[in-house]
C-alpha cells in the first residue's frame, strides 16, 4: 500500500521487543535496501541474527544482507557533504 514509513514504525517496534519470526525483519531489510539505507540494513540485519529462529539458509541469507551491506557504507558520501 505504499505506506513504508507507518510501516518501519511498526516492524522497528518488533524489532525492538526482539520478535522471533522472520516477518518484520526481512521487510525492513527490503525496505532500507531500497532506500540504500545501508547502515539500517546492517542494523536489523544484526538485530535478526540475534533474535530471529529460523533455518541455516535463513541465518545466512541474513549474513549476506550485512555483509552485503557493510561493504556499501564505505561507498556512501560524507552525510555532512564533505570530502574527506
Amino acid at each position: 500500500m505504499h505506506r513504508f514509513d507507518e510501516a518501519i514504525t511498526l516492524y522497528e517496534e518488533a524489532l525492538a521487543a526482539r520478535f522471533d519470526a522472520a516477518g518484520p525483519y526481512d521487510r525492513l531489510i527490503g525496505i532500507y535496501r531500497a532506500r540504500n539505507a545501508h547502515a539500517e540494513v546492517v542494523r536489523v540485519a544484526e538485530a535478526a541474527l540475534v533474535s530471529v529462529r529460523t533455518f541455516d539458509d535463513k541465518r545466512a541469507w541474513y549474513q549476506a544482507m550485512k555483509d552485503g551491506a557493510a561493504g556499501l557504507l564505505d561507498d556512501e558520501p560524507d552525510s555532512r557533504g564533505a570530502e574527506f
